[in-house]
């Protein structure tokens, strides 16, 4: 009977470890609220810059919010957060992003170490106030961008290297701003 048992528990077991490899290999989701796939790292506001625009962090049930009040005093205009990927991310032609958001539009930044100067590969998006949406992005939709401004003639993306991801709001966007990070998945 012990026999068995350790048969049926070793086939079963194996089976789900297969299945999840092959359900990564296809798909690798990440999910914000956990610390198993992505740690937030650090706030970077205008305030480094001299403006006075403020933002914070907080776990919401399955999410993770991103909240604050983008000003535009003291030349200032944009409030960030990012996330250190925990795990690596295998090769992948396409990331898709599902955030429940604000009607404001934002930047997606993910970090390479390719990238060593503060540079970011940046896709922009519009979130539907108060609902769920998704976006897909390919390494196409991408361009490299540092303070503002896109940089030319850099390394291409490679989402299988992305080590950091990041939300930015910007581009005189004042006022509050609250959108939920829930999933990034990045897919073959």
């Amino acid at each position: 009977m012990i026999k068995f048992i350790s048969a049926s528990f070793f086939c079963i077991f194996s089976h789900t470890a297969l299945a999840a490899n092959l359900s990564n290999e296809e798909t690798m989701k990440l999910n914000f609220a956990s610390d198993f796939d992505l740690r937030h790292t650090q706030i970077n506001n205008d305030t480094v810059m001299g403006g006075l625009s403020s933002s914070r962090v907080s776990i919401n049930n399955d999410a993770v919010n991103f909240t604050g009040l983008v000003s535009l005093d003291n030349n200032g205009g944009f409030a960030s957060t990012q996330f250190n990927v925990i795990n690596k991310i295998h090769t992948a032609t396409r990331c898709k992003l599902l955030v429940k958001g604000d009607g404001k539009r934002y930047q997606l930044r993910l970090k390479t170490a390719a990238l060593q100067f503060g540079e970011a590969f940046i896709a922009e998006f519009t979130t539907l106030e108060g609902e769920f949406s998704e976006h897909i992005f390919t390494v196409e939709d991408f361009r490299i961008g540092f303070r503002g401004r896109t940089i030319q003639n850099g390394p291409g993306l490679d989402f299988a290297k992305v080590e950091k991801v990041g939300i930015l709001i910007a581009d005189k966007q004042q006022g509050s701003f609250s959108i939920d990070l829930h999933t990034i998945a990045f897919e073959k």
